[in-house]
């Protein structure tokens, strides 16, 4: 099979299915770039971290091009142009943002799974989104802030309590929003985290290790600002995002750092 690569999206045209995958801080800028390979039947479909990555694309293209979804897997760049592939086999899920199981959806859902990708298709991909960021931001906020792998998070008291604190602001903040979250939804995370590898390190740990931008705005950040809007006062989050955010900074700008530590 000859695949065609290439970072012009011009060369590609118009294509029925599109795989939105790029960083959360990319987000806008990826959507304008799109632009000659959508059309009126095209459907983009999201698989990124966050929440609000969905509304930035249907602000430039309409719901009704958009699917809501997210990837269950542990990669990152070990090289340009090299993923390294960690861990179990990746899982897809995703659906409409109705909760249809629209013809369109279902005629994905074969084609993926026909490719040997495990996926399933959701009623509800808004709770799936909110169950996926609530890990996030706990497991990937304080591994990195901390600059240790999972194994070490959980196993000192003071950090795994930190990670329990972290997704419990989440799930009150998607409970004022009105996203029936499971009742025992931190607990469910808690128990993934404890399935993974324990010298994993999440994607923002590996990122700020390899001096990369890290989504910080779209994770931590993104909880601090929706509870200020709600009324909700979210400490740990917003400890791990001042922290952070300070990290990107002198990451994003270094010159702007270095007329302070110099």
């Amino acid at each position: 099979m000859l695949i065609h690569i290439t970072a012009e999206p011009d060369e590609i045209g118009p294509v029925d299915l599109l795989l939105f995958c790029v960083k959360s801080f990319d987000t806008e800028y990826a959507a304008r770039l799109i632009e000659p390979m959508v059309v009126q039947d095209t459907v983009i479909m999201s698989l990124q971290n966050g929440i609000d990555n969905i509304d930035k694309l249907i602000q430039l293209y309409g719901q009704e091009k958009v699917l809501a979804g997210t990837a269950f897997i542990e990669a990152s760049i070990a090289s340009p142009g090299v993923i390294a592939h960690m861990g179990k086999p990746g899982r897809i899920v995703f659906g409409e943002l109705s909760g249809e199981r629209t013809e369109r959806a279902e005629a994905i859902l074969e084609l993926f799974q026909g490719a040997g990708i495990e996926t399933e298709l959701s009623g509800d991909i808004e709770r799936v989104l909110w169950e996926k960021f609530l890990f996030i931001c706990g497991v990937h906020g304080v591994s990195t802030l901390s600059r240790a792998s999972l194994g070490l998070v959980l196993a000192t008291p003071e950090s795994r309590g930190l990670v329990v604190g972290v997704m419990q602001e989440v799930e009150a903040l998607a409970r004022r929003r009105g996203v029936a979250l499971p009742e025992d939804v931190v607990e469910q995370a808690m128990r993934l985290a404890e399935g993974y590898r324990m010298n994993f390190k999440p994607s923002m740990l590996r990122d700020f290790e390899w001096r990369r931008s890290i989504e910080i705005e779209a994770l931590n950040g993104m909880v601090v600002k929706m509870g200020r809007e709600f009324g909700l006062d979210t400490p740990f989050n917003h400890a791990i995002y001042a922290c952070l955010k300070l990290e990107n900074e002198k990451i994003t700008n270094p010159l702007w750092a270095y007329q302070w530590e110099s």
